[in-house]
């Protein structure tokens, strides 16, 4: 039914051309960034200097992933409202090719962050016994693995999507279905190893078998932040046409909204197992964030209130979850500043030489902006090379309105973008 329907010929989507703006903007604040890091690396302060590294590269690698598992979901699930949208999470993905220099980069900084790579660890009997899987050979493998594995495939979905607005083979959907089962292990496996090498062993006597998926969590409730945010811009100034209406914003919403329960119960189980069972090993990591840092239990509510309390009762109404008064644009700015936020958490409050030194962010927060500049030139970059919906896809019918109800819209005259 569904390629039957886009047989019909509509008015072809406006094309989505980065303003000189977007450019100058991502421009300088790569430039501010990349000053930013290097005068904390060479001006005393090289510590702070790559835990804004690995802040900034992190939490943009996370939005970059959400874009092609997205994808991925889609694909397998047969999905067809999801089709309209997806040049979005595809320009998403597109930030793993710069993302993976970035990760190479940062392994330069990896003695300084990672007390197990120092000569001293050989001395402690807890890191002694882990020496098997921590080493900077297996770190820089699991590194340079995972980014050849995810690009590979993200750019095999990539050809194939963009190719079919040009044939209309609808046999390029079944290869990207099976490209997505490739994605999925890869990401499963990339992903988990990178999050145990990059933040979990940032303290190597903690342990949490829940970790990963927490991680994934923060990843996939920041990334639906952002495909909110920039759905809404494009609908609002009609890239779209027919084929995203409230309906895509209501399911969009309401995907953030469920991941946010997500997250809040993933992120409270982990807390609530480890700080009942009182394991020093574990408990460690919630102790340095919560009694040691000085704050007491100041970081932890500003992060569950601003990651769940505040996003589920706003967009618990159907009605916000469609935008209703900005409330699915505001939620999502502000889920997007919680994610280097959270990261920090993670990141600063790692015990140097016994003590939690935290200081006021301001060196981490102009490096996180370096890499934000990059990643909007990328995104930006990727929507202006392409269609803004696949203008062929055999399922893009389901993505009109009147497909619920069994009808379409009369046949338009094509127009030119």
């Amino acid at each position: 039914m569904a390629a039957k329907d886009t047989n019909q010929k509509y008015p072809m989507p406006k094309k989505f051309e980065p303003s000189k703006g977007i450019y100058t903007l991502g421009g300088v604040l790569a430039l501010v960034g990349f000053a930013a890091f290097l005068g904390g690396l060479f001006g005393g302060m090289e510590h702070r200097a790559w835990n804004g590294y690995l802040i900034g590269w992190w939490a943009t690698l996370s939005l970059a992933l959400c874009g092609p598992f997205f994808n991925a979901t889609q694909y397998l699930s047969g999905a067809g409202w999801g089709v309209s949208i997806r040049r979005i999470p595809e320009a998403m993905g597109s930030y793993l090719i710069p993302a993976a220099v970035f990760g190479i980069i940062a392994l330069a900084g990896a003695d300084t962050l990672f007390i197990w790579l120092h000569e001293s660890a050989a001395n402690d009997a807890i890191i002694a016994k882990k020496s098997g899987f921590l080493t900077f050979g297996n770190m820089a493998f699991t590194t340079v693995a995972s980014f050849v594995a995810w690009i590979a495939v993200v750019w095999a979905m990539r050809r194939n999507s963009v190719k079919q607005d040009e044939t209309g083979d609808p046999s390029l959907t079944d290869a990207n279905k099976k490209l997505s089962v490739a994605f999925l292990v890869v990401f499963v496996l990339g992903f988990s190893f990178m999050t145990w090498f990059w933040l979990m062993s940032l303290e190597p006597h903690w342990f949490s078998t829940m970790y990963q998926v927490y991680a994934f969590a923060v990843l996939f409730q920041a990334g639906l932040a952002l495909m909110a945010i920039l759905l809404l811009h494009f609908k609002e100034n009609d890239y779209f046409g027919d084929f995203v209406h409230s309906r895509q914003v209501l399911l969009v919403g309401q995907w953030l909204f469920a991941f946010s329960v997500f997250y809040a119960y993933i992120a409270f189980s982990q807390f609530l197992l480890i700080w009942y069972a009182n394991i020093p090993e574990e408990a460690g990591w919630f102790v340095h964030r919560i009694q040691d840092s000085g704050a007491g239990w100041t970081w932890f509510i500003i992060l569950f209130a601003g990651k769940f309390i505040i996003p589920f009762f706003t967009l618990l109404p159907q009605e916000n979850k469609k935008n209703r008064f900005n409330a699915l644009r505001y939620i999502s700015y502000l889920l997007m500043f919680m994610l280097p936020f959270e990261i920090w958490w993670w990141v600063a409050f790692v015990p140097v030489d016994h003590h939690i030194h935290i200081d006021v962010p301001w060196l981490e927060v102009l490096i996180v902006l370096g890499f934000v500049g990059v990643f909007i030139i990328t995104v930006a970059r990727s929507l202006g090379s392409a269609n803004i919906f696949p203008i062929k896809d055999p399922f893009l019918g389901e993505s009109l309105e009147h497909h619920m109800h069994g009808e379409l819209p009369e046949p338009k005259a094509q127009t030119q973008a």
